[in-house]
């Protein structure tokens, strides 16, 4: 029966038959994408042969193409602020006590980033990067997966291989999604065998490799170069919960494998119903599947508009093509007419347009060569060098589009950059780059919290060993972040703020312990040795004071003897000295004798105390 929008015998079945039309509209929507997304890709690195476009006469034998990279290369600008994000940081996520916010969880931090941080997890966040900033959003599955630590992990989904309606605004909303994965003949013949844990039906499996693999849009033209077989998994909702079935629409005429609740590792305790408590099954206690309610589908936007259509999202393909195409062809064109301008013509200089009838054309001179004809030399005019202005004006437009302002700060012929141009111009920039960071960072937010659930619901089941003094906070209820918001962006705040701080505390006694939290934070890998430097400056220049201060003490402990035994010699001063310097002499001499007695009383009582 053809689909229609009154239709609705899809909704609340996993008959196949009922599900096809509605498969085959996000089939055909995953077509466009794919075509999409390889126009984007081509446009990208301007994939273009220019030896067979001068064969087919679109170019010139003497004609340059000079392909210009503006989309790769402000790509590549951007994403260092995204890797940075999620590999600076030692830890993978910040965590906070849901009861009581106050409590130390640094150790669970280190125990759930060595789970999420498995072996390759770069390599799906750092593809999820460049798709999202190339065609404006990018999608994370996250999947079941028991040989990674956490028995959880994410993959990429590229643009062209999920399907959904294309006004879908958020993919919870859904009726069904789809996604494409490429298998070989031999890898669909294992999943249909009995004991595969894939239990893909076996007749349906004959009909698909009894098919050549179908052309993708990325092989057209490459008829010999195909081996992979399209297969769809598609994600529906069956009595309040998702599942998960798999199909070929090209080739099969059923499912695959038939539909089942969707589990990616998610689990329950069992408990006793009258005491509360869980049940145990030997050792562990005793658990049970829990199946999702919502899509393992997440969505990366990379810049958020009034239009909040997922398939409407705009990226660095759309918003830059036209900047490339101009400054390619702008420069191409000048790079050729200066060729052509280098070059000598000549004409034959007479005054009768017939005269060369019936005359050889296209003759080449040659040095030595005896020419029997007065002859004109002659050159193109160049074009003026204005036009790599306006290209230069082009690309500094674009780079400020892109978040990119301090690329406009640079020495033009009217002026120079001034400190105060390029701060302004890099705060700029920064905060810019700091608003795209933040939108990816609520995405990747929901991805580590999914991936959390199930790595505590696994171990609070016991399904997932972990040391005895980290276990008791996984039965704590959390707050889940990415270590990148305090890590990555906090941590750049604070650092502005310090050095900004600088002139002011390096005057304080506060000075070089200030100076070492900020070398800790700005150097964290190499600021050890710098600050056992510092430390080992401070220690020898307070030995020097320490030293300093001894030597005076003792000279000053001479000089008081000296002047108490003095005192004690009356003969020694004449008439007159006894009248006027020996009272002052002896007042002095028992003020430091009465010191002297005070401190000798002080060294006995602390053994004492």
């Amino acid at each position: 029966m053809p689909y229609s929008e009154n239709d609705s015998q899809y909704i609340n079945t996993t008959e196949y038959k009922k599900l096809e039309t509605r498969l085959t509209q996000l089939v055909s929507v995953m077509d466009e994408l794919s075509a999409q997304n390889t126009a984007a890709r081509k446009l990208r690195y301007t994939e273009i042969d220019i030896e067979s476009e001068r064969a087919s006469s679109k170019l010139q034998p003497d004609e340059l193409l000079i392909p210009q990279h503006i989309i790769d290369a402000n790509i590549r600008r951007e994403q260092s602020s995204y890797i940075q994000y999620v590999t600076q940081s030692p830890r993978a996520v910040v965590m906070q006590d849901f009861q009581q916010p106050a409590n130390d969880t640094s150790i669970i931090e280190r125990d759930v980033t060595n789970k999420i941080r498995f072996d390759g997890w770069q390599l799906s966040m750092f593809a999820n990067i460049d798709g999202f900033q190339q065609n404006g959003y990018g999608i994370l599955e996250v999947v079941f997966d028991q040989s990674k630590p956490g028995n959880v992990g994410h993959e990429f989904v590229q643009l062209g291989d999920f399907g959904m309606v294309s006004d879908t605004k958020d993919i919870q909303d859904c009726e069904m999604v789809v996604r494409n994965y490429y298998f070989s003949k031999t890898m669909l013949i294992a999943m249909a065998e009995p004991n595969s844990p894939w239990k893909f039906e076996k007749a349906q499996v004959d009909k698909v490799v009894g098919k050549d693999p179908p052309l993708s849009n990325d092989n057209i033209g490459m008829s010999k170069d195909k081996s992979l077989y399209r297969i769809q998994k598609v994600m529906f909702r069956f009595q309040g919960l998702v599942h998960v079935g798999w199909a070929c629409k090209e080739s099969a005429d059923d499912w695959l494998r038939v539909p089942q609740p969707l589990f990616i590792g998610r689990r329950e305790l069992i408990t006793d119903p009258l005491s509360g408590q869980p049940q145990m099954q030997g050792n562990v206690p005793a658990s049970q599947d829990v199946y999702e309610k919502d899509y393992p589908y997440y969505v990366f936007p990379y810049l958020i508009s009034e239009n909040n259509t997922i398939n409407q999202l705009k990226g660095r393909a759309y918003l830059d093509q036209d900047c490339q195409t101009a400054v390619t062809s702008l420069l191409s064109s000048f790079c050729t007419a200066h060729r052509r301008a280098a070059g000598l013509y000549f004409s034959k200089d007479v005054e009768d347009p017939n005269d060369d009838i019936m005359m050889q054309k296209n003759i080449f001179f040659r040095s030595g060569a005896l020419i029997n004809s007065k002859v004109t030399q002659f050159q193109l005019t160049p074009p003026s060098a204005d036009i790599m202005s306006a290209i230069n004006a082009l690309v500094l437009g674009n780079q400020q589009e892109t978040s990119q302002v301090n690329f406009a700060a640079q020495n033009r012929k009217d002026s120079r950059k001034t400190a105060e141009e390029i701060r302004a111009s890099t705060q700029a920039a920064n905060a810019l780059s700091t608003v795209q960071v933040v939108l990816f960072s609520n995405a990747l937010k929901n991805v580590y919290t999914a991936m959390f659930d199930i790595i505590q619901s696994r171990v609070v089941c016991g399904l997932l060993q972990v040391q005895p003094e980290v276990a008791p906070y996984y039965q704590r209820k959390y707050i889940v972040k990415p270590a990148g918001d305090t890590d990555v962006i906090e941590r750049q705040q604070l650092l502005k703020m310090m050095m900004d701080s600088w002139p002011v505390m390096k005057e304080t006694p506060a000075g070089p312990v200030f100076l070492m939290d900020m070398i800790a934070r700005m150097f964290p890998e190499h600021s050890s040795k710098y600050i056992q430097i510092i430390q080992q400056a401070m220690q020898q220049q307070q030995s020097q004071q320490a030293q300093q201060q001894m030597q005076m003490m003792q000279g000053v402990k001479q000089l008081a003897d000296g002047v108490v035994a003095l005192s004690k010699k009356p003969e020694m001063f004449s008439e007159i000295g006894k009248i006027h310097a020996l009272p002052a002499l002896e007042q002095t001499a028992e003020t430091i004798e009465s010191m002297q007695e005070a401190r000798k009383q002080q060294a006995q009582q602390k053994p004492q105390q």
